[in-house]
Protein backbone atom coordinates (compact mmCIF):
# COMPACT_ATOMS: atom_id res chain seq x y z
CA UNK A 1 0.00 0.00 0.00
CA UNK A 2 1.37 3.52 -1.12
CA UNK A 3 2.42 5.66 1.86
CA UNK A 4 0.34 8.90 2.62
CA UNK A 5 2.40 11.90 2.51
CA UNK A 6 2.89 13.78 5.68
CA UNK A 7 3.96 17.73 5.30
CA UNK A 8 5.29 19.40 8.62
CA UNK A 9 5.42 22.65 9.07
CA UNK A 10 7.47 23.75 11.94
CA UNK A 11 6.83 27.32 13.00
CA UNK A 12 9.07 27.02 16.98
CA UNK A 13 7.05 27.45 20.53
CA UNK A 14 7.91 25.35 23.43
CA UNK A 15 7.54 21.96 21.96
CA UNK A 16 11.27 23.12 19.91
CA UNK A 17 12.14 25.00 22.75
CA UNK A 18 15.68 25.44 24.87
CA UNK A 19 17.35 27.03 27.99
CA UNK A 20 18.75 30.29 27.47
CA UNK A 21 20.35 32.48 30.54
CA UNK A 22 17.12 34.46 29.68
CA UNK A 23 14.81 31.39 29.85
CA UNK A 24 13.17 29.23 27.11
CA UNK A 25 13.42 30.05 23.85
CA UNK A 26 12.71 28.40 20.20
CA UNK A 27 15.76 26.57 19.06
CA UNK A 28 14.98 22.78 17.30
CA UNK A 29 14.16 22.63 14.17
CA UNK A 30 11.15 20.58 12.66
CA UNK A 31 13.56 17.38 11.72
CA UNK A 32 14.64 17.62 15.55
CA UNK A 33 11.21 17.30 16.36
CA UNK A 34 10.62 14.47 14.26
CA UNK A 35 13.36 12.66 15.73
CA UNK A 36 11.13 11.99 18.54
CA UNK A 37 8.50 10.24 16.81
CA UNK A 38 10.61 7.99 14.45
CA UNK A 39 7.98 5.39 14.19
CA UNK A 40 6.16 7.10 11.89
CA UNK A 41 8.62 7.64 9.10
CA UNK A 42 8.09 3.86 8.71
CA UNK A 43 4.79 3.99 7.54
CA UNK A 44 4.33 7.70 6.42
CA UNK A 45 6.44 9.79 4.12
CA UNK A 46 7.18 12.99 5.60
CA UNK A 47 9.15 16.15 5.02
CA UNK A 48 9.29 19.29 7.07
CA UNK A 49 9.53 22.94 6.28
CA UNK A 50 10.22 25.37 9.00
CA UNK A 51 8.23 28.79 8.49
CA UNK A 52 9.49 30.29 11.32
CA UNK A 53 11.36 29.95 14.34
CA UNK A 54 9.20 31.71 17.29
CA UNK A 55 7.31 31.95 20.62
CA UNK A 56 4.34 31.85 19.58
CA UNK A 57 3.82 35.03 21.57
CA UNK A 58 5.07 37.11 18.52
CA UNK A 59 2.79 35.23 16.24
CA UNK A 60 1.03 37.79 14.18
CA UNK A 61 -1.68 37.60 11.38
CA UNK A 62 1.16 38.08 8.68
CA UNK A 63 2.53 34.19 9.84
CA UNK A 64 -1.11 33.28 9.39
CA UNK A 65 -0.78 34.22 6.17
CA UNK A 66 2.28 32.10 5.39
CA UNK A 67 0.81 28.77 6.84
CA UNK A 68 -2.05 29.20 5.13
CA UNK A 69 -0.53 30.01 1.82
CA UNK A 70 2.06 27.03 2.53
CA UNK A 71 -0.74 24.51 3.00
CA UNK A 72 -2.71 25.99 -0.34
CA UNK A 73 0.92 25.65 -2.21
CA UNK A 74 1.30 21.77 -1.38
CA UNK A 75 -1.83 20.90 -0.97
CA UNK A 76 -2.13 18.82 -3.64
CA UNK A 77 1.33 17.23 -2.77
CA UNK A 78 0.35 15.74 0.22
CA UNK A 79 -1.94 13.72 2.00
CA UNK A 80 -1.88 15.95 5.36
CA UNK A 81 -0.25 19.01 7.38
CA UNK A 82 0.86 19.07 10.70
CA UNK A 83 2.00 22.42 12.39
CA UNK A 84 3.96 22.65 15.32
CA UNK A 85 3.06 25.63 17.23
CA UNK A 86 3.66 27.44 20.62
CA UNK A 87 0.58 26.78 22.77
CA UNK A 88 -0.04 30.83 23.73
CA UNK A 89 -1.29 31.76 20.28
CA UNK A 90 -2.39 28.20 19.01
CA UNK A 91 -6.24 28.75 19.08
CA UNK A 92 -6.11 31.73 17.06
CA UNK A 93 -3.85 30.21 14.65
CA UNK A 94 -6.22 27.19 14.05
CA UNK A 95 -8.98 29.57 14.62
CA UNK A 96 -7.94 31.56 11.57
CA UNK A 97 -6.37 28.48 9.23
CA UNK A 98 -10.14 27.60 9.64
CA UNK A 99 -11.35 30.11 7.99
CA UNK A 100 -8.35 31.04 5.54
CA UNK A 101 -8.59 27.64 4.85
CA UNK A 102 -12.11 27.27 3.36
CA UNK A 103 -13.23 23.60 2.09
CA UNK A 104 -9.69 22.69 2.68
CA UNK A 105 -9.82 18.78 1.49
CA UNK A 106 -7.34 17.13 3.78
CA UNK A 107 -6.18 17.35 7.34
CA UNK A 108 -4.51 20.14 8.90
CA UNK A 109 -3.51 19.68 11.85
CA UNK A 110 -1.97 21.99 15.11
CA UNK A 111 0.41 20.66 18.09
CA UNK A 112 2.31 22.06 20.52
CA UNK A 113 3.46 21.15 24.16
CA UNK A 114 3.74 22.90 27.40
CA UNK A 115 7.00 21.57 27.94
CA UNK A 116 9.78 21.56 25.42
CA UNK A 117 10.73 18.43 23.43
CA UNK A 118 13.08 15.93 25.25
CA UNK A 119 12.90 16.88 28.99
CA UNK A 120 11.93 15.02 31.53
CA UNK A 121 7.80 14.30 31.83
CA UNK A 122 7.26 15.97 28.33
CA UNK A 123 4.40 16.11 26.49
CA UNK A 124 5.66 16.88 23.53
CA UNK A 125 6.06 12.76 21.79
CA UNK A 126 2.84 12.03 23.18
CA UNK A 127 1.47 15.21 21.34
CA UNK A 128 2.96 14.53 18.04
CA UNK A 129 1.68 10.52 17.92
CA UNK A 130 -1.45 12.31 18.47
CA UNK A 131 -1.21 14.93 15.65
CA UNK A 132 -0.07 12.38 13.00
CA UNK A 133 -2.57 9.76 14.02
CA UNK A 134 -4.92 12.82 13.61
CA UNK A 135 -3.36 13.55 10.07
CA UNK A 136 -3.22 9.87 8.60
CA UNK A 137 -6.96 9.55 10.03
CA UNK A 138 -7.79 11.41 6.58
CA UNK A 139 -10.57 13.58 8.16
CA UNK A 140 -10.70 16.95 6.26
CA UNK A 141 -10.43 20.08 8.29
CA UNK A 142 -8.21 22.39 10.61
CA UNK A 143 -8.00 20.54 14.24
CA UNK A 144 -6.04 20.84 17.21
CA UNK A 145 -4.51 17.65 18.93
CA UNK A 146 -3.38 18.33 22.23
CA UNK A 147 -3.40 16.03 25.74
CA UNK A 148 -5.18 13.38 24.01
CA UNK A 149 -8.00 15.19 22.52
CA UNK A 150 -8.81 16.34 18.64
CA UNK A 151 -10.85 19.79 19.08
CA UNK A 152 -11.74 21.79 15.91
CA UNK A 153 -9.67 24.55 15.05
CA UNK A 154 -12.59 26.82 15.45
CA UNK A 155 -13.92 25.92 18.79
CA UNK A 156 -10.36 25.72 20.63
CA UNK A 157 -9.24 27.68 23.93
CA UNK A 158 -6.12 27.24 25.82
CA UNK A 159 -7.87 27.03 29.30
CA UNK A 160 -4.53 26.17 31.68
CA UNK A 161 -1.32 27.73 31.49
CA UNK A 162 0.34 24.65 33.28
CA UNK A 163 -1.35 21.35 33.02
CA UNK A 164 -0.32 19.19 30.33
CA UNK A 165 -4.26 18.71 29.34
CA UNK A 166 -4.09 23.05 28.50
CA UNK A 167 -6.75 23.57 25.32
CA UNK A 168 -10.88 22.60 25.35
CA UNK A 169 -13.13 22.40 23.23
CA UNK A 170 -16.07 25.59 23.75
CA UNK A 171 -19.02 24.90 21.69
CA UNK A 172 -18.73 22.08 19.93
CA UNK A 173 -18.39 18.24 20.99
CA UNK A 174 -14.23 16.59 20.72
CA UNK A 175 -13.48 15.70 17.27
CA UNK A 176 -12.02 12.68 18.36
CA UNK A 177 -9.67 11.37 21.26
CA UNK A 178 -6.02 9.72 21.01
CA UNK A 179 -5.60 7.11 24.19
CA UNK A 180 -4.09 4.14 24.38
CA UNK A 181 -2.48 4.33 20.71
CA UNK A 182 -5.78 4.37 19.23
CA UNK A 183 -7.18 7.23 17.48
CA UNK A 184 -11.37 7.42 18.25
CA UNK A 185 -13.17 9.81 16.07
CA UNK A 186 -16.82 11.09 18.30
CA UNK A 187 -18.25 12.64 15.52
CA UNK A 188 -19.33 12.32 11.94
CA UNK A 189 -16.84 13.89 9.27
CA UNK A 190 -18.13 16.64 8.00
CA UNK A 191 -18.16 16.33 3.78
CA UNK A 192 -16.44 19.09 1.69
CA UNK A 193 -18.78 20.14 -0.87
CA UNK A 194 -17.33 23.22 -2.51
CA UNK A 195 -14.77 23.94 -4.14
CA UNK A 196 -11.24 24.50 -1.92
CA UNK A 197 -10.53 28.87 -1.43
CA UNK A 198 -7.93 30.79 0.29
CA UNK A 199 -8.53 33.83 2.17
CA UNK A 200 -4.88 35.38 2.38
CA UNK A 201 -5.80 39.08 2.92
CA UNK A 202 -5.85 40.18 6.26
CA UNK A 203 -7.04 43.49 7.84
CA UNK A 204 -5.69 43.88 11.12
CA UNK A 205 -7.88 46.80 12.32
CA UNK A 206 -9.55 44.11 14.97
CA UNK A 207 -9.52 44.64 18.48
CA UNK A 208 -11.12 43.03 21.27
CA UNK A 209 -12.53 45.00 24.37
CA UNK A 210 -13.53 43.04 27.66
CA UNK A 211 -16.34 45.19 29.43
CA UNK A 212 -15.60 45.20 33.51
CA UNK A 213 -17.65 47.55 35.76
CA UNK A 214 -16.03 50.61 35.87
CA UNK A 215 -14.84 50.88 32.00
CA UNK A 216 -15.64 53.87 30.82
CA UNK A 217 -17.68 54.25 27.08
CA UNK A 218 -14.93 56.69 26.39
CA UNK A 219 -12.22 53.66 25.83
CA UNK A 220 -14.68 52.41 22.96
CA UNK A 221 -14.47 55.15 20.95
CA UNK A 222 -10.29 55.62 21.62
CA UNK A 223 -10.18 52.57 19.79
CA UNK A 224 -12.49 53.83 16.72
CA UNK A 225 -10.07 57.46 16.82
CA UNK A 226 -6.95 54.94 16.76
CA UNK A 227 -8.47 53.34 13.52
CA UNK A 228 -9.75 50.25 14.44
CA UNK A 229 -12.46 48.83 11.88
CA UNK A 230 -14.02 46.56 14.00
CA UNK A 231 -14.09 45.53 17.29
CA UNK A 232 -15.57 42.61 19.23
CA UNK A 233 -16.88 43.46 22.85
CA UNK A 234 -16.84 40.82 25.56
CA UNK A 235 -19.83 41.53 27.34
CA UNK A 236 -21.58 39.73 30.04
CA UNK A 237 -23.59 37.03 30.18
CA UNK A 238 -25.62 36.31 27.20
CA UNK A 239 -24.18 39.57 25.67
CA UNK A 240 -24.87 42.59 28.11
CA UNK A 241 -23.37 45.99 27.52
CA UNK A 242 -24.48 48.90 30.30
CA UNK A 243 -26.90 50.86 28.75
CA UNK A 244 -28.93 54.19 29.81
CA UNK A 245 -29.50 52.88 33.33
CA UNK A 246 -25.68 53.20 33.71
CA UNK A 247 -23.35 55.91 34.63
CA UNK A 248 -21.14 54.16 32.36
CA UNK A 249 -23.70 53.93 29.29
CA UNK A 250 -22.11 52.63 25.78
CA UNK A 251 -25.22 53.22 24.25
CA UNK A 252 -23.88 56.67 22.61
CA UNK A 253 -20.60 54.90 21.94
CA UNK A 254 -22.26 52.63 19.66
CA UNK A 255 -23.24 55.37 17.62
CA UNK A 256 -20.69 56.83 17.47
CA UNK A 257 -18.77 53.43 16.45
CA UNK A 258 -21.29 52.92 13.77
CA UNK A 259 -21.16 56.77 12.56
CA UNK A 260 -17.46 56.18 11.74
CA UNK A 261 -17.75 52.55 10.09
CA UNK A 262 -16.58 50.57 12.94
CA UNK A 263 -18.35 47.28 12.94
CA UNK A 264 -19.18 46.22 16.66
CA UNK A 265 -19.69 42.42 17.71
CA UNK A 266 -20.42 41.13 20.65
CA UNK A 267 -18.90 38.20 22.16
CA UNK A 268 -19.30 37.05 25.91
CA UNK A 269 -16.83 36.77 28.58
CA UNK A 270 -18.27 33.45 29.42
CA UNK A 271 -16.75 30.35 28.44
CA UNK A 272 -19.56 28.23 26.85
CA UNK A 273 -23.15 28.46 25.58
CA UNK A 274 -22.38 32.19 22.83
CA UNK A 275 -24.37 35.41 22.76
CA UNK A 276 -28.38 35.75 22.43
CA UNK A 277 -28.81 39.92 22.55
CA UNK A 278 -32.31 39.32 21.42
CA UNK A 279 -32.97 37.52 25.39
CA UNK A 280 -32.82 41.06 27.55
CA UNK A 281 -33.65 44.62 26.79
CA UNK A 282 -30.23 45.54 26.94
CA UNK A 283 -29.01 43.19 24.35
CA UNK A 284 -32.07 44.48 21.93
CA UNK A 285 -30.85 47.92 22.32
CA UNK A 286 -27.75 47.54 21.63
CA UNK A 287 -28.48 45.87 18.41
CA UNK A 288 -30.84 48.75 17.31
CA UNK A 289 -27.65 50.68 17.51
CA UNK A 290 -25.73 48.21 15.21
CA UNK A 291 -23.84 45.88 17.27
CA UNK A 292 -24.13 42.17 15.89
CA UNK A 293 -24.18 38.96 17.55
CA UNK A 294 -21.22 36.92 17.71
CA UNK A 295 -23.50 33.46 18.45
CA UNK A 296 -21.62 31.15 19.68
CA UNK A 297 -18.20 31.96 18.19
CA UNK A 298 -15.14 32.14 20.08
CA UNK A 299 -13.46 35.56 20.58
CA UNK A 300 -10.32 33.56 18.66
CA UNK A 301 -12.75 32.80 15.90
CA UNK A 302 -14.42 36.03 15.30
CA UNK A 303 -11.04 37.44 15.53
CA UNK A 304 -10.06 35.73 11.87
CA UNK A 305 -13.72 36.27 10.93
CA UNK A 306 -13.80 40.21 10.90
CA UNK A 307 -9.93 40.41 9.50
CA UNK A 308 -11.14 38.53 6.34
CA UNK A 309 -14.20 39.95 5.87
CA UNK A 310 -12.84 43.76 6.19
CA UNK A 311 -9.99 42.71 3.54
CA UNK A 312 -12.44 41.09 0.96
CA UNK A 313 -14.72 44.30 1.26
CA UNK A 314 -11.97 46.41 0.44
CA UNK A 315 -11.07 44.52 -2.69
CA UNK A 316 -15.08 44.46 -3.30
CA UNK A 317 -15.08 48.27 -3.25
Amino acid sequence: MKKKRICVLATGGTIASRPTPNGLMPALTGEDLLAAVPEFQEICDVDCVQLCQLDSTNIQPEHWITMARAVAERRTEYDAFLITHGTDTMAYSAAALSAMLENIDCPVVFTGSQLPAGVSGTDAEQNLLTAFHAALGGRAGVYIAFGGKIIFGDDARKLCTMQLTAFGNINRPLAGRFAGGHLTWLTEASNVTGAFHLHDQLDPHVAVLKIVPGLQPKMLELFVDAGCRAIILEGYGLGGIPDQASPANFLPAFTYAKEHGCRLVCTTQCTYDGVDMDHYEIGVRAQQLGVEPGGRRTTEALLAKLMIELAEQDDAD
